[in-house]
């Protein structure tokens, strides 16, 4: 990492941008080794015990609880391999080590093969298990079933998950935000719950089995931790010159270890999300709660300070852990590649590409992806993408939205301030627990702060690039701002460019939170009073889109249309779509109607009931179908040979803050991208 050299300030302390004196020149946030206990070190107090959470749940608790004696199948998705014919995932499953070995079975048409490896022998009282899964991939255009069967020992658990045969068109789901952060515990005691959005999700499963569910980050919240471990309180609130420098002995690592453990087991078993991990194969990618709020957006001085880097390493090894099915020693040998960091290839069939990135490991104030990470991702798309149709490229942040430039320079005056006043109350008031401004860290995390936007558009030059090497569409999908939109990359040009000739044409799909509370209207209402289409790189305007025509719960016309603060998952599959008809109502502004049947005066029907009275999913039309504004001139240009046959729909699903009267709380809103000829 490259650091800000600066002198010490006028009462003699040093700067936030200097380099941290105990590990003055790290290459990433991993590599500062364990503190080894002395004789000063403190003896920590045991957790307290746990309490329910002011939420309505009533698995959560504070701390989380020990986990019991069987914990899984939690599946993954790992990629089809097309010249060996082979799905490939895996399970992961916990048992007890008092315990043997538990007995899985599976049952379906076509040839499966597996083997057990285990990662842990004993971590926290459980042996981890890694069940390494290959799946004959048959010919055809159908879904395959896969059962399950666990015996362990004393009882047996069962179910099944859906994969796609070889020419299937692949059906999934991306989500991010699947908790509640340390702010918004109040407003959380309202009517929020943690799983009404994801039983919506469970229920267009059920209907429409998804072959693949993507995690967008922040699958974790960790932030109570700081509250409920009485040491990092106490470290929380000591003074700037002894946070920087407070040391992460190896009792308090076990102590961050078992909280983090306890943690992804609680959220991991509340029902709702168990039952998508045993029926849904997942890829995940993490955000910073799965860390510490802002993790590797701190100046230097706290960014490499022990503290911070035993704390990142604990969720490092707890997070390749539950979200990838391996461990630091393993990782490369199961898949994941980056300089330092962990990314992931999936290849879904014939047509789909995803990759997911690690925007975490190697951040830092000036950097979100080391170069040498880059080069390896775009060296493996280079080989990868072969007549691949779509690149869907997940990072945890959006790769585009709202540049807000004067809180970016207001926020890095105040964090720079000299540390004495750190201590007045009004500024300890308004900082984070960190001791710097609260919005400072989510400023600087955004690939669009003023620190990361020239890596980033690097970044989107290359993509450019492929894409048009390899006429491949690429998406984006982010989650992490807790509302939802669409933003969209394409040719600058006074010209009409049909889509499916424009290789710059590039939609990022933001979906957040699942979980977690929006923010309020009006603060979404001011960011789109904020410049939101600019000029990024040559020949390029990217630009925040007028995607939301009418509001979830009345169905009214709306003034702000870029973004939406409700809670919300995205629904995607890849498609054939051959009807010119339809293809011009998705390049212009157009809403369908989703049932003629019924009276149209309700406001609802004008919007669409798209989801069932019962308020669970339903395969009726979405809202309206939105697409890029550059409608071809005459009817008789979009021919079938200009549309193509290889269409990526998006629907974004959303949660109405009032049910319907007729219950229905889920409406849902398309967009559909072609592939580029």
């Amino acid at each position: 990492m490259t650091n800000e050299t600066s002198d010490n300030d006028k009462y003699g302390d040093l700067d936030a941008n200097s380099p941290n004196p105990i590990n003055p020149t790290p290459e990433s946030n991993t590599d500062c080794p364990p503190v080894e206990p002395t004789a000063e070190t403190p003896k920590l107090s045991d957790l307290p015990p746990p309490v329910p959470v002011s939420v309505k749940s009533p698995y959560i608790t504070r701390p989380p609880t020990k986990p019991g004696p069987a914990l899984g199948p939690y599946f993954q998705f790992i990629t089809t391999d097309l010249t060996k014919m082979l799905w490939q995932g895996s399970a992961l499953i916990f048992r007890e080590v008092s315990y043997d070995q538990p007995q899985i079975k599976f049952t379906a048409e076509q040839k499966i093969e597996f083997n057990w490896e285990t990662l842990y022998e004993n971590i926290r009282n459980m042996r981890a298990y890694r069940i390494n899964i290959s799946i004959e991939l048959r010919d055809g255009e159908s879904d395959d079933k896969i059962n399950w069967n666990i015996d362990w020992g004393g009882h047996i658990t069962n179910g099944a998950f859906h994969i796609t045969r070889r020419d299937q068109k692949w059906r999934g789901g991306f989500f991010s935000c699947n908790g509640f952060d340390a702010t918004v515990s109040e407003q959380a005691k309202t009517d929020l719950t943690f799983g009404d959005v994801w039983q919506h999700l469970d229920s267009v499963h059920e209907e429409t089995p998804l072959h693949l569910l993507i995690w967008g980050g922040d699958q974790n919240y960790i932030d109570f931790m700081f509250e409920d471990v009485p040491y990092l309180k106490d470290w929380v609130n000591m003074e700037w010159n002894q946070k920087w420098t407070c040391d992460y002995f190896d009792e308090l690592d076990q102590q961050v270890e078992e909280y983090h453990f306890n943690s992804y087991v609680q959220n991991w078993e509340r029902p709702e999300v168990k039952k998508a991990l045993a029926s849904i194969p997942s890829i995940m990618t993490w955000d910073d709660h799965d860390i510490f709020d802002g993790a590797g957006s701190y100046p230097p001085l706290l960014h490499d300070s022990p503290m911070m880097t035993g704390l990142f390493r604990t969720a490092q090894k707890l997070r390749l852990l539950f979200q990838h099915h391996t461990t630091v020693e393993k990782a490369r040998d199961h898949g994941l590649f980056g300089y330092q960091g962990y990314n992931f290839l999936s290849q879904c069939g014939p047509n789909l590409l995803i990759v997911g990135t690690d925007g975490r490991t190697e951040r830092d104030i000036q950097t979100v992806q080391h170069e040498k990470s880059w080069e390896m991702i775009f060296s493996k798309l280079d080989e990868r993408v072969n007549n691949i149709v779509h690149l869907i490229v997940v990072f945890p942040v959006p790769f585009s939205f709202v540049r807000f430039k004067l809180a970016e320079s207001i926020f890095e005056y105040f964090k720079n301030m000299p540390n004495k006043y750190r201590q007045l109350p009004v500024v300890k008031q308004t900082n984070s627990i960190f001791g710097l401004p609260e919005l400072y860290d989510d400023l600087l995390d955004e690939w669009t702060h003023e620190a990361h936007i020239e890596e980033r558009n690097r970044a989107l030059t290359r993509f450019q690039e492929l894409a048009e090497k390899k006429r491949i569409r690429v998406t984006f999908f982010s989650g992490d701002v807790h509302c939802c939109g669409i933003s969209r990359f394409q040719t600058r040009t006074k010209q009409s460019l049909a889509p499916t000739h424009d290789a710059k044409l590039m939609y990022q799909v933001i979906s957040s939170a699942i979980v977690n509370i929006p923010p309020p209207r009006h603060v979404l209402r001011f960011a789109h009073y904020v410049k939101t289409k600019w000029h990024p790189v040559p020949e390029t305007d990217e630009e925040l889109i007028d995607f939301f025509q009418r509001l979830p719960e009345t169905g009214r016309k709306i003034i702000h249309k870029k973004i939406l603060p409700n809670r919300n998952w995205c629904f995607f599959e890849q498609c054939q779509e051959k009807n010119p008809s339809i293809y011009r109502a998705v390049k212009t502004k157009f809403f369908r109607l989703s049932n003629k049947n019924v009276d149209q005066h309700l406001p609802a029907i004008e919007l669409g009931p798209t989801s069932s009275k019962d308020g669970y999913g339903s395969d009726q039309p979405p809202i309206h179908e939105h697409s890029h504004n550059h409608a071809c001139a005459e009817r008789k240009e979009a021919t079938e040979d200009d549309i193509g046959t290889q269409t990526l729909r998006i629907r974004l699903w959303l949660e109405s803050t009032k049910k319907h009267k007729e219950g229905r709380q889920f409406v849902s809103y398309e967009l559909l991208i072609p592939n580029l000829l």
